[in-house]
């Protein structure tokens, strides 16, 4: 079956990452959930997917509708897709983009007061702790990182995983999948499977893991964070002057200075180093992209600067 028409569609259903434009479930003739296959990353629309890996994917969900594994019951609440965005305020008519659906759901977060950065990082990497999941296998692992959580407990190359959370683990979107339930900080379950050995542990979740760069969403460019301080990166020379590392962030501040800067009592001429408790090494431009990809709108950061030859801290509102 192929849905390229969401509005009708049952959201409590088909559950998945909005910002997509592919994603395929395979499910049963009572609408349970047998495998899932997509995904994406910053790089690309296809970085994650292949032919051999939508085959795996089919032949896994197989596997588990002819082994009779239990699998989560369908929801018994239906939220149709055209009616949620109505109820919500949308007034779109014709055609519902996936991404116009999580713009809606991000709203209606923040005015019931349940919005916060965490949910903002919606369906986190395998890498964020620490597993490298083969392109053609979805559910095998092709690298652990140093020092990571997955590293931790001693997940190794070649493993396959097969839950997490509870959650079964057929493809880099289950895994996803998975990962989108898992809290903001704790701990989460991990089985997998090392030839005839199964292991069954808990993955360390520190805060901030759900991390990563958002800035291919449709549905976050209202929540993206720019520095909105602009100006020419100094050379070697002067940052010896300054006693500042070599290739430490130091720009000075051009003479149109934006609101937000204003407001925070930044100047023209001003020498900015970046954020305090982060000592960066980029240049001007990377800073713009680097504030992108760290911050949310509505954060505040301490901005170090350096005046009159005076270093200074000036908090500032991000928008």
């Amino acid at each position: 079956m192929r849905l390229d028409r969401i509005a009708d569609s049952d959201l409590s259903v088909f559950e998945f990452d909005y910002d997509l434009t592919l994603m395929i479930f395979f499910i049963n003739a009572d609408e349970q959930i047998l495998g899932r296959y997509g995904g994406r990353d910053a790089r690309g629309p296809d970085t994650r997917q292949s032919l051999a890996g939508l085959k795996y994917t089919m032949q896994q969900s197989l596997n588990t509708f002819r082994r009779g594994l239990e699998l989560p019951l369908r929801p018994s609440k239906s939220t149709n897709v055209r009616q949620f965005m109505d109820s919500n305020g949308s007034g779109r008519r014709g055609c519902i983009h996936c991404h116009d659906v999580k713009e809606v759901l991000n709203e209606r977060r923040v005015k019931q007061g349940a919005a916060n950065h965490e949910l903002a990082w919606r369906f986190p990497l395998p890498e964020n702790v620490g597993i490298v999941l083969e392109v053609d296998r979805g559910n095998v692992v092709r690298k652990v990182m140093t020092g990571s959580a997955a590293a931790a407990i001693g997940l190794q190359p070649g493993d396959v995983v097969e839950s997490l959370g509870g959650i079964r683990v057929r493809s880099f979107a289950d895994a996803q999948y998975a990962l989108d339930k898992a809290p903001a900080k704790g701990t989460l379950q991990i089985v997998w499977q090392r030839r005839d050995e199964w292991f069954d542990k808990q993955l360390r979740l520190n805060s901030g893991w759900r991390r990563s760069d958002i800035l291919w969403r449709p549905s976050m460019y209202k929540m993206i964070a720019a520095p909105r301080v602009f100006g020419d990166d100094l050379n070697a020379t002067a940052k010896a002057t300054l006693g500042l590392a070599e290739k430490q962030l130091a720009f000075r501040q051009r003479d149109s200075v934006s609101t937000q800067a204003r407001k925070a009592g930044i100047r023209a001429g001003d020498i900015i180093l970046g954020f305090e408790g982060k000592q960066l090494e980029m240049d001007a431009y990377e800073f713009q992209s680097y504030v992108r990809r760290e911050y949310l709108s509505g954060d505040i950061v301490k901005v170090i600067v350096i005046r009159d030859g005076q270093k200074i801290i000036l908090p500032m509102k991000l928008h």
